[in-house]
């Protein structure tokens, strides 16, 4: 593997949830301890609605260097896709990179996993041995879903052990949702006679169960015990606080450093199993919980509603001025602000074909630019590979913190990647990526497809101002163009030369070789009148078969008639028929009010004069 540094790959989404964060934060520090470095692929949105039609963002596993790892770690459950995560697997596996699963099952994989049962026993004995109750009720989740079968085998078999009733009236289902919860409740406040514990198996059915009991002016836990699981934030914000397990990933870190490197060097188990933590609350007669991390649910919360207002409007104006920008690099220069201290953006070189729609057309190659590169200049894109990941990678993963990648993506298109470089943990900045990409993804795919547009537009304009068949002005738009050309100071007084072609014999190679022959005869004595005359010149599809010069500044005006006759004479060889034009011209001086039709009228003279020679001659 080249480069120095042994890397780990994470794939999983929402960096910003506190959660994650101090998983991520946990994982590296451990992997750190072992000399090794991180990599974080997220998402920033769920993909599990989808499973068949991913969000674009999900190509951010794509960019994955498996020529550059050493182990693959996916978070199942943030992930929420069996689909993406068997992709990434294979993938791996077919390089003989382990793979290691946090919070799911794959074969082939090592598995690192909450064993959800024991703790869920444990907050079912505490009820009854601490508190003294007889009659439980379980709240379960969905039929036939695992967790909630595990669960009722569990509270089946505490009941049991304790010689605790147990029938089909000890059990409802409240699907693991808020609703569906707080109407298995109201049905149960309908029985005559009321449990005295109530053993929700997750805390947002607990949550929900209080708040309906409270309506019904039953006390918790005075008239009825409530318990939850999984050890969610609002368990330990809510009036009373709920007793649950903490099945916080970040518990799972340690486990996952320990698999990685025992994969590494060929020794890891199939399978670690970490037991939740059960932390008693209010909810079933206990203290108030004290020992919940309280900073980072007020953090997310800052993060969510006040922190970045100022933010949301200075990205807002850098999408804005990109859209009207005038060239790719002043585009991108507008990406070099203080939101992309600490990120590098690679994209697609197809982004910047010239003529074509990024968003609707298929890509042609596998070739990326790099656009950004946190503090320093990028004029221009520069070719970049992201096998490479971003500039400087060696150096900055020497830095101990992780790498994190998130897709770039606009109108369901992938365009690259975002790589941020953060030298700190602050879960604030974790918080800005989403803003951060989302600025990338709106600045250049709303650049791409402005441009676009423009270009679209100057066809238009183009087939609006050109004649069809010849490719030269039409009329309407030739005397724009002249009328503007007598407007600037610097034309006033200068030489004008007007050259007037005519093709011979249309009729005759009509009759002979078709209509078809007679045009492109017509369009030859066109390239030749346009590809001789100076480029600043006015050429015009004047008539049917006339065409139309005028020519500004000093010229050879023999030359160019000379030169027009040559071309014509390779035409004709090329085309099987002989192709000529009868030429006239006229000089004067071009000045604000010079007659147009006098001078055209004078060249049209001498044309005819040359095509009455010609006759005379045949």
């Amino acid at each position: 593997m080249p480069g120095t540094n042994r890397i780990v790959a994470l794939c999983t989404s929402r960096v910003y949830d506190p959660q994650v964060h101090a998983y991520i934060e946990s994982f590296n520090e451990c992997l750190k301890k072992q000399g090794l470095r991180m990599i974080v692929y997220a998402l920033n949105a769920d993909i599990y609605w989808s499973e068949e039609e991913p969000s674009a963002e999900s190509a951010v596993f794509d960019y994955v260097p498996y020529e550059r790892i050493d182990a693959l770690v996916i978070m199942d459950e943030k992930i929420k896709s069996r689909r993406i995560a068997g992709a990434l697997i294979e993938k791996a596996l077919q390089r003989d990179i382990p793979v290691i699963v946090v919070d799911g099952s794959y074969q082939r994989t090592v598995s690192i996993n909450f064993d959800y049962v024991p703790a869920f026993e444990k907050i079912v004995r505490h009820v009854i041995e601490e508190h003294g109750v007889k009659k439980l009720h379980l709240l379960a989740g969905i039929q036939g879903n695992r967790f909630s079968a595990e669960r009722e085998d569990a509270f089946r078999r505490v009941l049991a052990e304790y010689g605790l009733p147990y029938d089909e009236q000890s059990i409802s289902y409240g699907e693991f949702w808020a609703s569906p919860a707080r109407e298995a409740v109201r049905r149960l406040l309908q029985r005559e006679e009321l449990p005295e514990a109530l053993i929700c198996c997750n805390d947002i059915m607990a949550i929900n169960a209080c708040d309906v009991l409270r309506e019904a002016g039953v006390d918790v836990p005075g008239d009825m015990i409530v318990t939850g699981y999984d050890g969610y934030d609002e368990a330990f914000l809510s009036v009373p606080g709920i007793t649950t397990a903490n099945c916080e990933i970040a518990e799972l870190a340690g486990s996952t450093a320990q698999a990685v490197v025992a994969s590494i060097n060929g020794s890891a188990s199939a399978e670690y199993h970490v037991e939740p933590r059960v932390i008693t609350n209010e909810s079933c007669g206990c203290e108030r919980a004290l020992e919940f991390p309280n900073r980072l649910t007020i953090n997310r919360f800052n993060t969510g509603f006040y922190r970045f207002q100022d933010d949301i409007r200075e990205i807002h104006d850098i999408t804005s001025a990109m859209l009207t920008a005038q060239s790719v690099g002043e585009a991108i220069s507008l990406l070099r602000c203080k939101f992309t201290e600490h990120v590098a953006c690679v994209v697609n070189s197809d982004c910047f074909v010239s003529g074509s729609n990024y968003f609707l057309t298929k890509h042609k190659d596998n070739k990326y630019y790099l656009i950004v590169n946190g503090t320093e200049e990028v004029k221009e894109p520069v070719p970049f590979s992201p096998s490479d990941v971003i500039p400087h990678l060696e150096e900055r993963l020497d830095t101990g913190y992780p790498l994190i990648v998130q897709a770039l993506d606009f109108m369901g298109r992938v365009m690259g990647y975002a790589c941020y470089f953060f030298e700190t943990y602050d879960i604030t900045e974790y918080s800005k990526t989403p803003n951060i990409t989302d600025m990338v993804n709106s600045g250049l795919g709303g650049y791409l497809n402005m441009r676009y547009q423009q270009y679209l537009l100057s066809k238009v304009e183009e087939m609006y101002k050109m004649d069809g068949l010849t490719g030269l002005y039409n009329r309407m738009a030739f005397h724009e163009a002249f009328e503007e050309m007598k407007k600037k100071p610097e034309n006033d007084g200068i030489p004008l030369t007007v050259v007037m072609a005519d093709l011979d014999h249309l009729k005759m190679i009509n009759d002979e070789y078709g209509h078809e022959a007679g045009d492109h005869a017509i369009a030859s004595v066109a390239v030749a009148m346009k590809t001789t005359c100076p480029e600043n010149s006015l050429c015009v599809r004047f008539g049917g078969d006339e065409m139309l010069a005028f020519i500004p500044g000093p010229c050879a005006v023999n030359r160019i008639l000379a030169e027009i006759g040559k071309k014509l004479i390779i035409a004709g060889k090329s085309l099987g028929y002989e192709v000529s034009a009868s030429c006239g011209t006229y000089s004067t001086t071009l000045t604000p009010g010079m007659n147009f039709e006098d001078a055209v009228r004078k060249a049209d003279e001498q044309m005819y004069k040359m095509k009455k020679k010609k006759k005379r001659h045949l």
